[in-house]
């Protein structure tokens, strides 16, 4: 193959070498069926190029006349398309050829042969037997419907002559339709063949039938094309005028829309009624408007047309006309009754005046106005004017066009806009700039209470609304509607964070309040609009909108807390500011503003906002720098020193109770049934008056509780710790109250009972108490989890453990150990453990045969149904269930420890909110603080001392303000991110270039150093 994609043989048949072709296929050195281009054989190509003799060459040498090219056509297709005669019959005299013998494929050889009008060609496959009847398989098409495409006559005669000799009804065969219902004569009325059509005719062909698509008649088609002659000619034939189509479209319809304006004439003048309607009420003068043909309208109307038909829609001639912007269509109707047209309104009782002015160009709104110079009070179905759709769709020229009727421009419609208020709503900048120009009034409200800034506002134009509020102006920024919204809490409700920061920057008042009594912060965090959030709290007057007022059900910050926490982080980075020295400068400071989390300077108790974060779990918000430098503070202020002296006195309480009743203990025979006391001892003094002062203590924690639950109502009993200060402080006084009696007011066993199980409860409190003490707190939180998730685990698998307390209680009860059930339950937890005693509970009782003493029972009755179920609990629970809490405990630890943070950061904030709470008012409202201001580089040791406990000025403290730094960016930095990154971008791109430069340059001049010339 060459690069044209042809073999030697295709080049030889193509320039007709016979003798090339000979050798060629006598030296087999070439394949005679071989494909090339566009999968054509050697004998495409004879065919194609009207190479007789190479054809019949090619045949005796057993050229395949079957094989298909790319497009499914073989050597017969191609001969009959072009009407090659004597090739046709080439390959029709092969004996592997039949005139039938192609006619499963789409289009045969024969319908190609009556495309191509050759009429010998025809005959000839009709010589051969070919079907006459035969149609394409996709398309349905037939010999005559082919022949009547090309407008062929003489082919046409001689297939109806040949169909009437083979067929008893000739009219079936011209009136067969194809795929889409058309017949013969409908493709040569459709191609305008005047001769066919009229043979047909002749030949009694259908001149009403409609195809299956559009229901379209031959008439229709022929007016539709503008064959005036076959217009003539079907109306010669009788063919019906006013036949309708698939819409109801006579053929004058047709005529009428393509401008045919002999056709339109024709029909009118044979009966064609000017007046009937298709599905959409448009009669031919209608639809010859629609489609801006000037000659048929015209006609229609010189031909006694109504000019005041109306479609479905109540639309006239003029609307249609204004509609689809025939500007010649209207001068021509303008010269007809314009009185009745411009009265005319359509089913939105719009006039051709709200038409025109809603148009981009103002050409026919002022032929119009040229005819009726004074615009009444048109209003359309929703009241508006002319001027009211201009501005609407922004068409400034009809606006500037209008606007010679002032008393237009102030007018409302039905919900009591006017024209700037539609401007603004649709963003339509420049037309409000004109109507206000022109006098239109910028503080005019609508019905629901909204001025055209409003509208801005919410359609989010941030050219309109400065336009709106232009200082020449009435100031309308205050302004509110009928709920009392100004257009800054419009900004908030749809999210126009770009028209909020400009309406910020021009001093909108951000206390403004609408009548659900919220301020446009609020409306944000309703909505949850975070980024008009974020913009209102990164703007320089944030401060303004968190502003508190007592009309309020909570402060802003609470809301922020509860719903929006990312804003509310953003606040509290705008609370913390540098001072402009720097980093290592003696006096360089750090000021954190508390107003935004602690606003309660008269100590009411209604907010405070490390609380709020404690309560919704903002982990985040807890750590921030500014919320743990108020806890601190707060702490050194208020809680150091009385959770020190608290956890002092408790300490004391329980070294004091412990040797109590290690003291007693030795006064006590424990070891019988009935709890006995020894021979009474003289009484040393601390025995005496131990009790009474833990007594003392008592009364007083007692106090302490009660107050709380005045105070905390049922959220006292929500805390577990609560309930075990209750029960420690009960036990206590179980165990002291005999000693104080000097009576027996309950047995001895009660009394230690109480006092063993009070005794451990004190120390397990006080390890508590560690809790609120820095680092120490953590492992106690995270020991307190681990101990959760070990119960929950345990809790799970408690089931399988008492399976197997009760099978080794049956199998075992001779067995000390697993002689009751309770006594089987406490052996197995110590097995799970790891202590199994394997040798002791089996082997040796197992291989001596230990029976029970005075029985004879052995110790192991069923042994080895007792070792299998022994094996079976090793493997399920000492390995299995005991890796499991292991593998809990120590891959799960990261997990628990930021648990444990979060839930220590909780009961850090919870101790401080509560002894705010237990203080009274007055000391609250003097160690209130507003703002806090540090010195790093000014802890001197014994400030360190003095501020030891709060974290104030530890060290990770300080370099986390000190590292962060950097990273603060101030509101007004904000505004600018964008253009400083711009810049700087800018400022990378030319250094690049300038490096490149240099080195295009260097690279030069060692070119010319090396004398090299061709470098470019």
């Amino acid at each position: 193959m060459d690069s044209e994609g042809l073999s030697a043989l295709h080049r030889a048949v193509r320039v007709n070498d016979v003798s090339a072709v000979v050798s060629l296929l006598d030296n087999g050195a070439a394949d005679i069926n071989l494909k090339g281009r566009s999968g054509l054989t050697p004998l495409h190509t004879a065919v194609r190029f009207e190479r007789a003799e190479v054809v019949k060459l090619l045949l005796e040498r057993g050229a395949d006349p079957f094989i298909t090219s790319d497009t499914k056509l073989t050597p017969l297709h191609s001969a009959a398309r072009r009407g090659f005669t004597e090739i046709v019959s080439l390959l029709m005299n092969d004996s592997r050829v039949k005139a039938t013998s192609l006619s499963d494929v789409n289009v045969t050889p024969f319908h190609l042969a009556c495309l191509s009008g050759d009429r010998e060609t025809c005959e000839l496959f009709l010589k051969n037997g070919v079907d006459i009847m035969s149609k394409t398989v996709v398309t349905r098409h037939t010999s005559l419907q082919f022949a009547a495409w090309e407008g062929h006559e003489e082919i046409c005669k001689l297939l109806i002559e040949t169909a009437s000799k083979s067929t008893s009804d000739i009219n079936e065969y011209i009136n067969e339709t194809d795929y889409e219902g058309s017949t013969a004569l409908h493709i040569a009325c459709t191609r305008g063949h005047v001769g066919v059509v009229d043979m047909l005719l002749r030949h009694d062909a259908d001149s009403d039938a409609v195809n299956w698509v559009a229901c379209t008649s031959p008439l229709h088609l022929v007016a539709k094309h503008g064959h005036l002659t076959l217009v003539e000619l079907l109306i010669l034939y009788g063919v019906v005028i006013d036949g309708r189509d698939g819409k109801l479209r006579t053929p004058l319809h047709s005529a009428a829309a393509f401008n045919h304006g002999r056709i339109v004439e024709l029909l009118l003048e044979n009966g064609a009624d000017p007046e009937a309607k298709d599905t959409l009420g448009m009669t031919p003068f209608l639809f010859a408007v629609t489609h801006g043909a000037n000659e048929s309208v015209k006609v229609l109307l010189d031909h006694g047309a109504e000019i005041t038909a109306t479609d479905a829609s109540l639309n006239s001639c003029l609307h249609l006309a204004i509609f689809y912007c025939k500007v010649e269509i209207v001068r021509i109707l303008m010269e007809r009754d314009t009185d009745k047209l411009f009265a005319s309104k359509d089913k939105d009782l719009q006039t051709v005046f709200h038409l025109a002015a809603g148009l981009e160009d103002s050409k026919i709104l002022e032929i119009l106005l040229q005819q009726e110079m004074h615009v009444k009070l048109l209003r359309d179905v929703n009241e508006n004017t002319p001027l009211h759709i201009a501005a609407k769709n922004g068409s400034l020229q009809c606006v500037e066009v209008l606007s010679i009727c002032p008393y237009l421009l102030n007018e409302r419609d039905e919900f009591g806009m006017t024209a700037l208020h539609l401007a603004a709503s649709n963003k339509q900048t420049k037309t409000c700039e004109l109507l206000i120009s022109k006098g239109a009034d910028v503080t005019s409200t609508g019905a629901d209470g909204c001025t055209p800034l409003h509208l801005a506002v919410k359609a989010g134009s941030l050219k309109t609304v400065k336009i709106l509020l232009n200082c020449l102006l009435p100031n309308t920024l205050e302004q509110k509607d009928s709920r009392k919204n100004t257009p800054l809490h419009v900004a908030c409700m749809h999210n126009r964070r770009d028209v909020l920061k400009f309406l910020l920057d021009k001093g909108a008042d951000v206390t403004a309040r609408n009548d659900r009594n919220m301020t446009c912060l609020d409306v944000a965090i309703e909505w949850e609009a975070g980024e008009v959030a974020k913009t209102l709290m990164r703007h320089p007057r944030w401060e303004e909108v968190l502003k508190y007022s007592p009309s309020d059900g909570a402060f802003p910050m609470q809301k922020l807390i509860e719903k929006l926490p990312d804003v509310a982080e953003i606040v509290l980075d705008q609370c913390i500011s540098y001072s402009s020295l720097p980093l290592s400068h003696e006096d360089f400071s750090v000021r954190f503003n508390f107003i935004p989390l602690d606003p309660d300077a008269n100590a009411e108790f209604k907010y405070f906002g490390p609380a709020c974060m404690a309560v919704h779990r903002r982990e985040k918000l807890l750590n921030h720098k500014v919320t743990q430098a108020l806890l601190r503070w707060k702490w050194m202020q208020l809680g150091k020193c009385v959770t020190i002296f608290n956890t002092l006195v408790f300490a004391a309480f329980v070294i004091l109770f412990s040797y109590l009743v290690v003291k007693e203990r030795e006064n006590v025979n424990l070891s019988s049934e009935t709890t006995t006391r020894t021979e009474e001892k003289i009484k040393s003094n601390f025995t005496k008056t131990a009790p009474y002062v833990i007594l003392i203590f008592l009364a007083m924690q007692l106090i302490k509780e009660v107050s709380q639950i005045v105070w905390l109502r049922l959220s006292y009993f929500k805390d577990p710790s609560n309930l075990l200060d209750v029960v420690m402080f009960g036990m206590v006084f179980t165990f002291i109250f005999p000693l104080i009696s000097e009576t027996d007011a309950y047995s001895q066993k009660m009394q230690w009972t109480a006092g063993v199980l009070g005794l451990l409860l004190c120390y397990v409190n006080l390890t508590l108490c560690l809790r609120r003490f820095g680092g120490l707190g953590l492992y106690v939180t995270m020991y307190v989890e681990v101990l959760f998730t070990f119960v929950k685990v345990i809790s799970t698998f408690l089931i399988a453990l008492t399976g197997y307390s009760l099978v080794f209680f049956v199998l075992l009860k001779e067995q000390g150990n697993f002689s009751e059930f309770w006594l089987a339950l406490a052996k197995i937890q110590v097995m799970m453990v790891g202590e199994l005693d394997y040798t002791g509970i089996l082997v040796e009782n197992i291989v001596n045969n230990n029976t029970v003493p005075g029985t004879g029972v052995p110790y192991v009755p069923l042994p080895t149904l007792t070792f299998c179920l022994f094996l079976l609990f090793v493997f399920t629970i000492s390995v299995v269930l005991v890796n499991l809490l292991v593998g809990l405990a120590v891959g799960d630890i990261e997990a628990i420890q930021r648990t444990a943070s979060l839930r220590a950061l909780i009961d850090q904030v919870l101790l401080v909110d509560q002894i705010m709470k237990s203080y009274p008012r007055f000391i609250i409202r003097r160690t209130h603080k507003c703002s806090l201001e540090i010195k790093p580089n000014q802890n001197s040791f014994f400030k360190r001392v003095a501020l030891s406990g709060t974290d104030l000025t530890d060290r990770d403290f300080m370099d986390m303000l000190l590292n962060q730094k950097s990273g603060k960016s101030t509101s007004g930095e904000w505004c600018e991110y964008e253009h400083t990154r711009d810049e700087r971008q800018e400022e990378s791109i030319k250094k690049l270039q300038a490096t490149v430069e240099a080195q295009g340059k260097l690279l030069k001049a060692m070119a010319d150093r090396l004398n090299i010339t061709e470098y470019e």
